[in-house]
C-alpha cells in the first residue's frame, strides 16, 4: 500500500496572516515528514510557496511544494456562504491538481488522502492504515481536536462530521480527467463528496470502509487561520456554546501526544 496524500494551501489573498498560515502549514508538513514508514508520497499546492520550503529538507523531501497556476485565488465578498463556496473550488481544485502531479510520477499510488494545511497526522499513521490496504475507503472518526490557543485537547469519535482530513480513498475510485476545467474537481471523491457523507456514500456505492479504532489525526482549531470558524461560529452563542463544550471534555495535550504528531 502506498498512500498519496495531498496538502491544499491557500493563498496569500486568501490568509488573514500569512506567517501565521506558513506556520501551521510547517506543522502540518512536519507530522508528514515524520512518519516512521516511507510508505507515502505528498505534495503541498499553493499559489504562493511559504519561505520555509526554500530550506533543502523540504525541497528534497518526499513532501514538496507544487505551485498552483490553473485557476486564480479567490475574490472574498460580503456574502459569507458564496465565500465558503469560493473557498471549497479552490481546495478541491488544487486536490486534484495535486492528485494528478503525484500520479504521474508515482503511478503505483493505492490510496488517497486530502490533508488540510492545519492538520497534524500521527507519526504512526501510515503504518497504521497499511493495515488496511484491501479496504476501499478508510473513514477516520477517532481523532482529537486541539484548541492551539489554550492547549486544550478532546477525544473525538465523530471526527468526520467536523474535519475535512477524514477519508483515505482507494485510487479505483479516482477517474481523472484530461483537461482541467472548472468542475473537473467534481471527478474525484474529495469534490464530489461532501466529508460528513463520504462514509454513507462510499457504502451505498458497495465499498469496503473501514474505521481505525487509532486515534491519527488531530483537528488544529483557534490557529488563527481556520476559515471554517468564521463560516460556523460567528454568532455569540454558537462560539459560546462551543466553549462550555470544550470545557465539559477537556484535558491538556501531554508530551507523548506532542511527540506522535510533531508538535
Amino acid at each position: 500500500m502506498k498512500v498519496g496524500i495531498v496538502i491544499p494551501f491557500k493563498s496569500k489573498k486568501v490568509a488573514k496572516d500569512w506567517d501565521v498560515a506558513c506556520e501551521n502549514l510547517n506543522a502540518t508538513v512536519d507530522s508528514v515528514l515524520n512518519q516512521k514508514s516511507c510508505n507515502y508520497r505528498a505534495v503541498v499546492v499553493g499559489h504562493d510557496q511559504p519561505e520555509f520550503f526554500e530550506d533543502e529538507h523540504y525541497t528534497e523531501s518526499n513532501c514538496p511544494f507544487l505551485y498552483y497556476t490553473d485557476f486564480p485565488p479567490p475574490e472574498a465578498g460580503e456574502d459569507e456562504a458564496e465565500n465558503q463556496l469560493k473557498y471549497e473550488f479552490d481546495r478541491c481544485s488544487k486536490i486534484l491538481r495535486g492528485i494528478m502531479h503525484l500520479k504521474g510520477r508515482f503511478p503505483d499510488i493505492s490510496h488517497w488522502f486530502a490533508l488540510d494545511a492545519d492538520d497534524l497526522i500521527h507519526d504512526e499513521f501510515i503504518s497504521c492504515i497499511s493495515e488496511y490496504e484491501s479496504a476501499d475507503a478508510i473513514i477516520l472518526e477517532n481523532g482529537y481536536f486541539y484548541f492551539k490557543s489554550t492547549g486544550i485537547i478532546n477525544k473525538e469519535n465523530e471526527f468526520s462530521a467536523y474535519c475535512g482530513s477524514s477519508a483515505i480513498i482507494s485510487d479505483k475510485y479516482f477517474y481523472l480527467p484530461e483537461v482541467f476545467g472548472p468542475r473537473s474537481f467534481k471527478t474525484i471523491p474529495f469534490g464530489g463528496i461532501s466529508h460528513v457523507h463520504m462514509k454513507q456514500k462510499m457504502l451505498e456505492r458497495g465499498a469496503n470502509v473501514v474505521v481505525p479504532d487509532e486515534r491519527l489525526i488531530m483537528y488544529v482549531r483557534d490557529n488563527g487561520e481556520n476559515i471554517s470558524n468564521d463560516a460556523y461560529c460567528n454568532a455569540y452563542y454558537k462560539k459560546l456554546k462551543k466553549f462550555i463544550k470544550m470545557l465539559i471534555r477537556f484535558r491538556f495535550l501531554k508530551n507523548d501526544l506532542r511527540a506522535h504528531f510533531g508538535m
